[in-house]
């Protein structure tokens, strides 16, 4: 969730992100650190939208997923994961933040300008602060929870019938899987546990569509933007060239 807050280091105003988990996700008891317990113990979902104040331990996802992809917006201090100022790179303390990230989480949620991204990592020590009041955001279509959506494809085939290929990629799996659509929006074909995208463009050679037109799912995520990198690479290395 994007903000804007004042930095309590520097005095400047800041832009920066929090983390806001939804209510499918999984909360445990307190203080269930071990291996035992993550397996055995039961899981609830969490039911309602919550800030993350704070976040630590088995975090090799987060560094990967959040650190890495949101540049100049996390760190880790002291084995803790925290939004960071632009201008000094400081921690923001959860307090100065947390009236803008919620406030901006229900004023655009209602405005159903939010998106389910859909990431799934887990963390072993977490503390939230659940909100209160009316909030939303969109869901996306696919049924398995932990697959992001990342590129749309218009595609034609050798007779001219037009559609579309969404690509989608789980972090948790590890695989991506394809979703092609007719011209009226009707799936005709899901093709899941691809081990990388050799395997999906091999797949869309198969099928003997081309690709007119590329497009990100979400404009703004540096994500989608690596994943259209490498679908691209993918795509030169099959023999695919862009027309002139």
């Amino acid at each position: 969730m994007p903000f804007t807050a004042d930095c309590s280091g520097c005095g400047a105003q800041t832009r920066s992100a929090a983390i806001v988990v939804g209510p499918s996700s999984l909360v445990g008891d307190a203080g269930s650190v071990s291996e035992s317990d993550i397996l055995t113990k039961p899981w609830r979902p969490l039911d309602a939208f919550a800030f993350v104040e704070s976040l630590s331990g088995q975090t090799d996802r987060v560094e990967r997923f959040v650190v890495h992809r949101f540049y100049s917006a996390f760190a880790f201090t002291n084995g803790r994961l925290t939004s960071i100022c632009q201008h000094c790179a400081e921690s923001l303390p959860p307090a100065a933040i947390r009236s803008a990230v919620m406030n901006g989480f229900v004023r655009f949620g209602q405005r159903r300008l939010l998106v389910n991204e859909r990431l799934l990592f887990f963390a072993s020590d977490v503390v939230l602060t659940e909100f209160r009041g009316a909030t939303s955001i969109a869901e996306s279509a696919m049924q398995d929870p932990d697959y992001a959506l990342l590129l749309i494809c218009d595609t034609e085939s050798a007779i001219g019938e037009t559609g579309t290929i969404e690509l989608w990629h789980s972090v948790a799996r590890g695989d991506y899987a394809i979703v092609v659509k007719g011209h009226e929006g009707r799936e005709i074909l899901l093709d899941a546990l691809n081990d990388d995208l050799k395997d999906v463009v091999a797949t869309i050679s198969d099928l003997g569509l081309v690709l007119t037109q590329l497009h990100l799912a979400q404009a703004s995520s540096r994500y989608c933007e690596l994943a259209r990198d490498l679908f691209l690479e993918a795509l030169e290395q099959a023999g695919y060239r862009q027309a002139s």
